[in-house]
């Protein structure tokens, strides 16, 4: 199976005291044991890096660094990017749909994953 994972996921996969935490980290043990193929974008690992900085602290937020860098390099991530012409139709989503509470990252997650089929 395919799975996006988002930046409010990766945070509350490594915040303990996150609301949905023992979900999030169940569902994630689960798919790391399926074999699942695991999906996210840079500006979706960049936010939680930010938040995980700012609520758990720099130490916590480097080692996140180092465990996505490392699924990275290895089989179990793919990080899809957003650039300059993925940003460009996610702007146009968002003024289409400007009735969405959707943020513009929103809509650019939901093009990558609209392309990649997930």
């Amino acid at each position: 199976m395919k799975i996006f994972i988002d930046d409010s996921a990766w945070v509350q996969l490594l915040d303990p005291n996150a609301l949905h935490h023992q979900a999030v980290t169940d569902a994630f043990s689960r798919a790391l044991q399926d074999d699942d193929k695991l999906f996210t974008h840079n500006i979706a690992i960049g936010i939680a890096l930010s938040e995980i900085k700012r609520d758990l602290g720099f130490t916590v937020a480097w080692k996140f660094n180092e465990i996505i860098e490392e699924a990275y390099t290895g089989t179990h991530l793919t990080i899809l990017w957003i650039g300059r012409r993925n940003q460009k139709e996610a702007m146009r989503l968002m003024r289409k749909h400007a009735e969405l509470p959707l943020g513009l990252y929103d809509f650019a997650s939901y093009i990558l994953m609209k392309r990649r089929r997930i």
